[in-house]
């Protein structure tokens, strides 16, 4: 068997110094790597968030334009419920007065005769 001398302890203690190093560098570099991906990831949520918001606002403004052409169809319906309301109130008028009239007619006919 072979001793462990102090040579041998330090070229030991230098290689695990050097692994330890060129660890820290790896994981460094990973941070930073990392980092630039997290940096990219943020960028294209906030493009993708933008590109919602557009689209929301495009979807709003529709919404409100079809709100708006309901509102003038239904206010141009009641002009012409109000018109129709108009006509038939004025015809049954002058059917009552029409029929009124003839009623009176013929009730002098038939109860008040002339000799």
């Amino acid at each position: 068997m072979s001793t462990v001398t102090e040579g041998d302890l330090k070229r030991l203690e230098d290689l695990i110094t050097g692994l330890s190093q060129q660890m820290d560098r790896s994981f460094n570099d990973l941070d930073k790597k990392l980092d630039v991906h997290i940096v990219r990831t943020d960028e294209r949520f906030k493009a993708i968030d933008q590109r919602f918001d557009s689209i929301d606002q495009k979807m709003a403004q529709g919404f409100q334009q079809l709100d708006k052409r309901l509102d003038d169809t239904n206010k141009r319906i009641d002009d012409t419920n109000t018109r129709l309301n108009t006509i038939t109130f004025g015809i049954f008028g002058i059917v009552g007065v029409f029929a009124t009239g003839l009623l009176g007619i013929v009730g002098k006919v038939v109860f008040f005769p002339n000799p």
